[in-house]
């Protein structure tokens, strides 16, 4: 990503990263924080929804198919609390998928693998 693509990012965004696969939950810790983001990584959804740093979160970033509470119910426990906006991505996207995540309030939708301009763009349009 060059300097002229680089999206303009709140420098006080903590982006809380959900995903079972520790490589995936790494790498896209790391791609946020090379745009200065804060971020707060989580192997598990139950993990996120135990941690203070919740309500911190100016967005989360979510796998969808974890053990445990998956990143459907996740995004539907956070719209009922008025939490954080909620970015899902999945490697096995369906038309039934993506109709529940819209109905649990997610408001973006990556599939799996995804150029990181791509998650980068989708943060940057829900942060400002």
């Amino acid at each position: 990503m060059t300097t002229a693509t680089m999206p303009t990012m709140p420098s006080t965004a903590l982006i809380a990263v959900v995903d079972d696969d520790e490589d995936v939950r790494i790498s896209v810790g790391a791609l946020l924080g090379s745009v200065g983001l804060d971020v707060a990584l989580f192997g598990s959804a139950d993990d996120l929804l135990a941690s203070s740093t919740l309500s911190e979160a100016a967005c989360v970033v979510s796998d969808v198919q974890m053990p445990g509470t998956d990143g459907i119910q996740l995004a539907r426990q956070l719209r009922a609390e008025a939490g954080p906006p909620v970015i899902l991505m999945t490697a096995f996207a369906t038309a039934s998928l993506r109709q529940d995540a819209e109905l649990a309030g997610v408001r973006r939708f990556l599939q799996k693998p995804f150029a990181p301009d791509d998650l980068l763009g989708e943060i940057e349009g829900l942060l400002n």
